[in-house]
């Protein structure tokens, strides 16, 4: 009973850490000592023999990784209640599972060096699992914790966040066995404090020197002005037409248009009723149909400015003769359709260029495992949120949109969720992006730290790509952040406005952009291997202690 009191103690405690070290709070250094407690505790039920060692450890250290979960993104709740509830608990078990299997991993191996590769790689693979599955919810990711600091870890165009995550769990291994060896050896614990302090200070002068010596690009500067038209999704967003909400666009843009202007960035959804593709592509809709009024004031805004190339978020459709998709839906005509989250570019010339989000909420945009349940014939059912009521489609390549007038400059344009993912914005680079434009919609979780999270994560999209991000938000937070993650400018929370300023386009590719997560697929191969020597390790000691019995 004592055992289990001072368990719960420690894990409440690597709960509290690792909420603290997260933005807003921001206590950074906690997050190299946020997982020592749950150490302790393994260490405790490895050693103490306790039955059942994987659900002990799943058990005790549940209640930090759910207080970790729901101190950092409660504000989930203000969207929806049954997700944020499911987000919590999924996300804790998920995490409470894997140090149940490195605790049972240890009551086989109890060397330091064999157990510790192993969880930093189990942990690693399943922070990348949470990229690419129908349940993905990176947003806790260890890596995002110096969103905050980004002069810290400029390194990160090289490794991506899962330097960081690297980092962390090096660090805290290394002081929890500084920690063991206090009372057993005062030279072995002065070696491994000169050690500890050597990989945690390293990586930090690297950045710093990286930071100060690396040099913005400064040629071809675009002029892009950045709206943030204040909607409010619950009252208005879905209750106003097409032709209102690019009025409010234009009309909150124009104070900070100059001749100079090429790129207006609007945010997700600024055109919301859906349009048909190809009738934008073709030009055959009718200017007096409400839903593409809204294409034709911007029509009129190049007569003035020539030179503008829109990127606006669009709700879009579109039509097939048979069920093309997994996500197209029959419209009851005989015909199938995929509705789409949008990225449109768009200029004086006609030209239009779209890219749909591929990265899609669970439960909000998608229904997870979606394939295996439209295999048993179960119907596809999200979440309401005003949006469609069915899954959207995606597009399954990041390519970037047309960003001048003269084709030459091109703009990555992640979606919303998408500027988590990291490797998106690297994919959108590789295929020729020079800028990257986040569009997004934030509104749902009103003034919590939701969107202040969502904000500065751009700042690890910037640094990892070394590309200019420009950052359209419905209520907040717009910006315009260099390629070493400073904030240039930014608007404030709820209030309609615009920004302006000069960016740069890059055409060299940074080594993370290029490969993307190579450290955590490299990860994903070390805990294949752990596993894999694990079981045949478990069968050799089986048979030999048949053999000593026999």
């Amino acid at each position: 009973m004592k055992n289990k009191f001072i368990f719960f103690i420690l894990s409440t405690l690597s709960g509290i850490m690792l909420w603290l070290s997260w933005y807003p709070i921001s206590i950074t250094f906690l997050i190299f000592f946020a997982f020592i407690p749950l150490f302790f505790i393994s260490e405790k039920i490895v050693n103490s023999s306790m039955r059942h060692p994987f659900w002990q450890s799943v058990g005790f250290s549940f209640p930090a990784f759910l207080i970790w979960n729901a101190a950092t993104t409660w504000w989930i709740w203000n969207s929806t209640a049954e997700g944020s509830l499911a987000a919590f608990i999924l996300n804790a078990l998920f995490m409470s599972i894997i140090f149940g299997f490195w605790t049972h991993y240890r009551t086989r191996r109890h060397t330091l060096i064999p157990h510790s590769i192993f969880l930093i790689s189990l942990w690693m693979s399943f922070e990348f699992l949470h990229l690419h599955w129908d349940l993905k919810w990176p947003w806790l990711n260890l890596g995002n914790v110096f969103a905050p600091c980004t002069q810290y870890v400029q390194w990160y165009s090289v490794t991506g966040t899962f330097g960081g995550t690297l980092w962390i769990l090096i660090i805290n291994l290394l002081i929890f066995n500084i920690i063991k060896s206090i009372k057993i050896d005062k030279k072995v614990m002065w070696r491994n404090i000169l050690i500890t302090f050597t990989i945690f200070l390293i990586p930090i002068l690297i950045s710093v020197i990286t930071f100060a010596n690396y040099k913005i690009p400064e040629k071809n500067g675009v002029e892009a002005v950045v709206v943030q038209p204040n909607t409010d999704p619950y009252s208005e967003q879905f209750y106003l037409g097409n032709d209102d909400f690019v009025a409010r666009i234009i009309e909150t843009a124009i104070p900070k248009i100059t001749d100079s202007t090429a790129i207006i960035l609007t945010p997700e959804s600024s055109i919301h009723r859906t349009v048909i593709e190809n009738l934008l592509v073709s030009r055959k809709f009718s200017p007096e149909n409400p839903s593409y009024y809204g294409i034709t004031l911007f029509d009129s805004l190049f007569q003035y400015y020539p030179k503008i190339n829109v990127i606006a978020g669009i709700s879009t459709v579109k039509f097939y003769n048979y069920p093309a998709t997994i996500t197209a839906q029959d419209n009851g005509n005989g015909m199938f359709m995929d509705v789409f989250n949008t990225a449109m570019s768009y200029n004086r010339h006609g030209a239009v260029d779209f890219y749909h989000k591929s990265h899609l909420v669970p439960g909000v945009e998608k229904m997870p495992f979606a394939k295996v349940l439209h295999a048993i014939g179960f119907d596809n059912v999200v979440i309401n949120l005003g949006g469609p009521r069915s899954p959207l489609g995606t597009d399954s390549i990041s390519h970037p949109l047309i960003a001048s007038t003269d084709n030459k400059i091109k703009i990555g344009v992640p979606i919303c969720y998408e500027s988590v993912f990291g490797e998106v914005c690297g994919e959108f680079v590789q295929n020729g992006a020079s800028l990257l434009g986040i569009i997004t919609n934030d509104a749902w979780w009103g003034e919590t730290p939701g969107h202040q999270q969502h904000f500065i994560y751009a700042k690890l999209r910037a640094v990892e790509t070394r590309r200019y991000v420009i950052r359209a938000a419905n209520t907040g937070i717009s910006s315009i952040i260099n390629p070493r993650g400073e904030v240039i400018k930014k608007t404030r929370y709820n209030e309609r406005t615009a920004i302006r300023g000069t960016i740069y386009p890059n055409e060299k590719i940074t080594f993370y952009a290029k490969n993307g997560d190579y450290l955590a697929r490299f990860a994903v191969g070390i805990m294949l291997l752990s596993l894999i020597s694990h079981i045949f390790y478990s069968i050799y000691k089986r048979i030999k202690t048949k053999k000593r019995l026999a």
